[in-house]
């Protein structure tokens, strides 16, 4: 006879009941030992930094006036509905660190919103957007001031068999999401394209647009002057001194090259010994963001949502304009287009004017805040000199909880969005 061994017969008599009772107790006692240690390690992998002993000594760094900094794996496992948002946050607004989710700039750019109001004179194209279209790759190209937009241009143009033109909303997600075309751009550290933005716009606005030889032949260049120039106005200090071109020059361009032709001071090191970098200073100093002096000066973001809602683009890919060459071969081999060596310098490479090494830390700073949106919507890290920052100079991301949008209503239940902590 084969015998039932159940707990029931083994733990008969007195000794035996005794003995399944120490063995019972230490087993619960070790299993919740188990389950302890388990749990903690589980909940580690999702608690703000101040948990994480892994991460360096600043990236342990967690309270600023009683402010919780979140660790970025954990803000994208929220993003992504893996975990619930935290339902103690009275505020409906979690703190990170721009460059710290672990999303490429195109997916991190979909969790952007950009108020369109606040923003408004940012946004270049309100009902409609300017793309370069090639129909023949199914590619589009969204153009962004300063980020590499000369190369691309050219690159669509001359190997893509693309066209400028203006594209509606519905048009873009038709082709994105039902015709298989790609939407792609090129953008680049923000305060570095501020740098080229700034004398992009100072060169643009300077009163030698207004007569003399640049715009001698260029009349719709002279008249798009005259209607701007009331936007720089209100920085009077940044012209003084510099009436013509040849002013201008003179304080960034070798004499030697100046005196061979005003295009070779493209192509040179500026000797500029600071008179522009201190006007540039001062400029930063005075500027809130809000208005743009010249549509280069733009927030990079602000060129990839739409006007009206503040809604991202559908973008495809974004890619990296200080390695404009190796994207652009990339694309094209993707869509099986040749591009021949060195073909790719259509591009405009012109010398910066004003000293860079003379601004700042305090002004490189005030830069990285102006740029905020821009570093969290695409998920740029800060530079050494802004991750530094002291606490009132900090640049911080909010995942925050908004009214959902749906194209231009909106909806009572909230919607998980990225913005800038500080506006």
């Amino acid at each position: 006879m084969v015998r039932d061994y159940t707990m029931s017969t083994v733990c008969s008599g007195h000794r035996a009941v005794l003995a399944c009772l120490v063995i019972g107790t230490f087993a619960i006692s070790l299993s919740n030992v188990i389950i302890g240690h388990l749990a903690y390690n589980l909940s580690s992998l999702y608690q703000p930094e101040e948990f994480n002993r892994g991460l360096s000594t600043f990236e342990r760094i967690t309270n600023l006036d009683g402010e919780i900094i979140y660790d970025g794996e954990y803000i994208s496992h929220i993003l992504d509905g893996e975990l619930p948002f935290p339902v103690n946050n009275n505020l409906k607004r979690l703190k990170f660190r721009p460059g710290s989710l672990p999303l490429s700039s195109a997916q991190s750019l979909q969790k952007c919103y950009i108020n369109s109001t606040r923003y408004g004179n940012q946004i270049p194209d309100k009902t409609v957007m300017l793309a370069s279209v090639s129909d023949t790759h199914k590619l589009i190209y969204r153009n962004i001031p300063k980020s590499s937009s000369s190369t691309a241009r050219h690159a669509m143009k001359d190997f893509f068999d693309g066209n400028d033109r203006r594209v509606k909303h519905d048009e873009l997600e038709l082709a994105v999401h039902q015709l298989d075309y790609a939407l792609i751009s090129f953008v680049r550290d923000p305060l570095n394209r501020f740098y080229s933005s700034f004398d992009e716009s100072f060169f643009r606005l300077g009163p030698w647009m207004g007569s003399g030889p640049i715009v001698a032949d260029k009349p719709r260049v002279k008249k798009w002057y005259f209607e701007n120039k009331y936007k720089v106005e209100k920085y009077p200090y940044l012209y003084e001194g510099l009436p013509t071109i040849g002013h201008f020059r003179k304080v960034y361009c070798p004499p030697d090259e100046l005196s061979i032709s005003p295009l070779a001071c493209n192509d040179v090191p500026s000797i500029e010994n600071g008179t522009l970098a201190h006007r540039f200073e001062r400029f930063v100093r005075d500027y809130d963001g809000r208005e743009p002096f010249d549509v280069h000066m733009n927030l990079q973001v602000s060129n990839l949502v739409w006007g009206v809602t503040g809604n991202p683009l559908p973008v495809t890919k974004l890619y990296n304009a200080t390695e404009a060459d190796k994207g652009w071969l990339d694309i094209a081999h993707e869509k099986g287009v040749h591009i021949p060596d060195g073909q790719l310098t259509h591009g405009r490479r012109i010398t910066r004017r004003f000293n860079v090494s003379k601004v700042s830390d305090a002004t490189k700073r005030k830069i990285c805040r102006l740029m905020a949106l821009d570093y969290c919507c695409l998920n740029f890290e800060l530079p050494e000199v802004c991750r530094t920052a002291d606490d009132d100079e900090a640049v911080f991301c909010a995942l925050d909880k908004i009214p959902k949008r749906e194209g231009d209503k909106i909806d009572i239940f909230d919607e998980l969005v990225i913005q800038q902590w500080n506006f």
